[in-house]
């Protein structure tokens, strides 16, 4: 995810924020100006069980993303030594073929 998609979602994210009843209430409560009814009170548990659900599928997702990333990296490590062992076994074959009698070093 690139940076300006990072910050779009999180634009996203504001606004949606901005616009919940429910972080009205929130702030009301945590300010001290207004009760929260038991209902509303009921709906900030269910969003904050929901959230933490999701930060956990995030870190999840994230050590995944990390693994993967590890496994790309040692690949492409390979994948490179592979490449460069394979051109100096073309390059000594091909000197063999056209010189035989040069004794490479």
């Amino acid at each position: 995810m690139g940076k300006a998609d990072k910050n779009e979602a999180k634009l996203q994210f504001d606004r949606r924020k901005s616009n919940s009843p429910a972080r009205d209430c929130a702030e009301l409560n945590l300010t001290g100006g207004t009760e929260v009814s038991s209902g509303d009170e009921q709906d900030l548990r269910q969003i904050l069980v929901a959230m933490q659900h999701s930060l956990t599928q995030i870190d999840s997702l994230s050590y995944r993303m990390d693994r993967m990333t590890e496994r790309l990296d040692n690949d492409a490590e390979w994948l490179d030594q592979s490449v460069n062992r394979r051109g100096t076994f073309l390059r000594w074959r091909m000197a063999r073929q056209c010189c035989p009698l040069v004794i490479l070093r």
